[in-house]
């Protein structure tokens, strides 16, 4: 069963429960989903003529949901965009998808057809059978140039997550799920895919509430919500910024994390504010979705592994010199076979052919990411392959170097980058946020410098820590690296 029939199979069994709360807290049942649902599937094959893309150009909504249901059940594949993209970006995604409509909940003039969320006519169409390997959504991401780059995700690939996610992290019907990563991000496919299958309340978790800590603890405690899944940066900024470690969430049974890599200190913060809840870190590039996850027993005091595959991906560590590793102690690049993988990049047959493979005549995505699996097949991520950088004459991962400098007390956030010397053929800046004020950042730059000597050998201590107010975000919530290096410049 394709994922959006799992929850229009859900909802006409179950048509009185609620599948969502919205922003109002007014309660949206899942027989009323069914009906919008449908009835906006007809209307979409009637005005595409069964046939092209669907923009969602619209906020975090039941209703944004409920178009993205309708067009997959329509036969269609939707492209969900920021609706507070600029337009440059927004007008290139609706340009390069080639998308013959959009779905908006505004007035903002687009370059294609649009149709009001949501469609309240009740229309009666035949709605065609789906293919496996029909594409179900595009998602956008940055490229390295600048420019993005679509992500096709076929029925397939999205099945063979949520199948897996829904053993592996089951939600039931008496489960509040708050979906708090934004809807073109490939972290709410679990919250809407695994929870309205599963007949569990959704609620949307607004912006205004998302990106403000103590507005988010008291959404999570009022709504009473069971299920969180976000990314590390937000988590942290919840440890730190909230009164989560008072207060706590009694609610909160599970909390999963993606994106990014989580500091140990803010995660064994957090889980000492929710020890009654469950904490799994999942990782996976948004070409794969999640791949290897690991689930945590215990407050960590070291950085925590990404774990083991998951069900029906094959991961190997690909060597610097072109050796294979398939089990045991091993370092290298991980790639990765199976369901999972997205088939291609829209319209970038040499992003496709650059990023892909042969190993053995089956075909392998190359993540760009370092691991190495120890003697008990858990891999432990080093980072970037790009974020391997020489300082010294000395291999230098950044993110190591970003775990040692976060273990400060002091520190709330970090981020490292390499700047090219011509003497030292890269110099590492640090840049961080303070867990609070200083009158003085001399003093805090001095005791960094002073932890970082004590901890790493002397090529691996950052040349220059620059403290700021906060770091740069993407739409996602996740550290926008590229913009650190303008912000290092901006600060000498």
């Amino acid at each position: 069963m394709l994922v959006h029939e799992a929850v229009l199979d859900t909802a006409r069994r179950h048509p009185d429960a609620t599948a969502f709360v919205d922003a109002g807290g007014e309660r949206i049942s899942y027989g009323e989903l069914e009906r919008v649902v449908s009835s906006l599937a007809a209307k979409l094959r009637a005005e595409t003529g069964g046939g092209g893309r669907v923009a969602i150009v619209a906020p975090k909504s039941p209703a944004a949901v409920m178009g993205m249901l309708a067009t997959l059940a329509a036969g269609l594949a939707y492209v969900p965009i920021d609706p507070r993209a600029l337009p440059e970006r927004r007008d290139f995604i609706l340009r390069d998808a080639g998308c013959v409509l959009a779905l908006v909940d505004g007035a903002d003039e687009l370059p294609v057809p649009t149709l009001g969320l949501p469609a309240a006519a009740r229309e009666e169409a035949e709605l065609p059978t789906v293919g496996i390997d029909d594409e179900a959504y595009t998602l956008y991401t940055s490229g390295s140039t600048g420019v993005p780059k679509g992500v096709v995700i076929t029925h397939r690939n999205a099945s063979a997550f949520v199948h897996w996610a829904a053993r592996a992290f089951p939600l039931r019907p008496d489960d509040q799920v708050a979906v708090h990563a934004p809807l073109h991000f490939d972290l709410p496919v679990y919250d809407l895919y695994v929870g309205l299958a599963a007949g569990a309340t959704l609620h949307l978790v607004p912006e205004r509430v998302a990106f403000f800590p103590q507005a988010l603890l008291r959404f999570l405690t009022e709504r009473k919500v069971s299920h969180l899944y976000a990314v590390p940066s937000a988590l942290t900024a919840l440890v730190n910024r909230s009164t989560l470690t008072e207060d706590g969430a009694p609610a909160l049974r599970r909390i999963l994390y993606a994106g990014e890599e989580f500091r140990p200190e803010p995660l064994a913060a957090l889980m000492r504010a929710v020890p009654h809840a469950t904490v799994a870190n999942l990782y996976g590039p948004i070409e794969t979705n999640v791949i290897t996850s690991h689930t945590l027993d215990e407050p960590p005091s070291e950085r925590v592994p990404i774990g083991r595959p998951v069900d029906g991906a094959h991961l190997v560590l690909l060597g610097d010199d072109g050796a294979v590793s398939e089990s045991g102690a091993a370092e290298g690049e991980i790639v990765v076979a199976g369901d999972c993988v997205s088939p291609c990049y829209l319209n970038r047959r040499d992003l496709t052919a650059e990023s892909r493979i042969e190993l053995g005549g089956r075909r392998f995505y190359r993540t760009g990411d370092i691991a190495r699996r120890d003697e008990d097949g858990v891999l432990h991520l080093l980072g970037r392959r790009d974020g391997l950088v020489k300082t010294r004459g000395y291999r230098v991962e950044l993110g190591e170097v970003e775990a040692i400098v976060g273990t400060h007390p002091d520190v709330a956030e970090v981020a490292v980058l390499a700047e090219p010397d011509p003497e030292l053929t890269n110099r590492l800046h640090a840049v961080v946020v303070p867990t609070q004020e200083h009158d003085d950042d001399s003093e805090l730059v001095d005791r960094l410098v002073r932890h970082c000597r004590d901890r790493l050998p002397g090529y691996m201590v950052p040349s220059r820590i620059h403290v700021l107010a906060s770091l740069p975000k993407t739409s996602t919530g996740k550290i926008a690296r590229a913009e650190l290096p303008d912000l290092v410049l901006a600060t000498r």
